[in-house]
């Protein structure tokens, strides 16, 4: 028969499991600290992309045909920039909710 002993580093192992996962859980001022940054990123692509207009507007005749295509491909990736960091914002609003909502069980009343 053999008898199961917790020995010293069975110990260990859990103890560095317990803290590692504490470690892993996010604050509400860390997702909100982080919001306020993404916030601020999606603000200034934004400002980008008004001034890379302004310089496309700006664009003299004779450099149109050398800076169009590098100045359309710049706007594509800005706006995918843009449409990535949406992305972002949602995936982690819905994983701040998920962390953070509580599940209430509902009593149902007998009759």
């Amino acid at each position: 028969m053999n008898k199961n002993m917790i020995s010293e580093e069975i110990v260990k192992e859990m103890i560095e499991k317990v803290l590692s996962e504490e470690t892993q859980k996010v604050k509400r001022e860390e997702y909100n600290r982080i919001q306020f940054k993404m916030d601020e990123l999606a603000n200034s692509l934004n400002e980008t992309i008004k001034e890379l207009r302004k310089l496309e507007d700006a664009i003299p005749g004779g450099l149109k045909g050398i800076m169009t295509g590098k100045i359309n491909t710049v706007s594509s990736n800005l706006l995918g920039s843009q449409k990535i960091l949406s992305q972002l914002k949602d995936k982690i609003r819905t994983y701040k909710r998920a962390s953070f909502t509580q599940q209430v069980e509902e009593k149902k009343k007998d009759k």
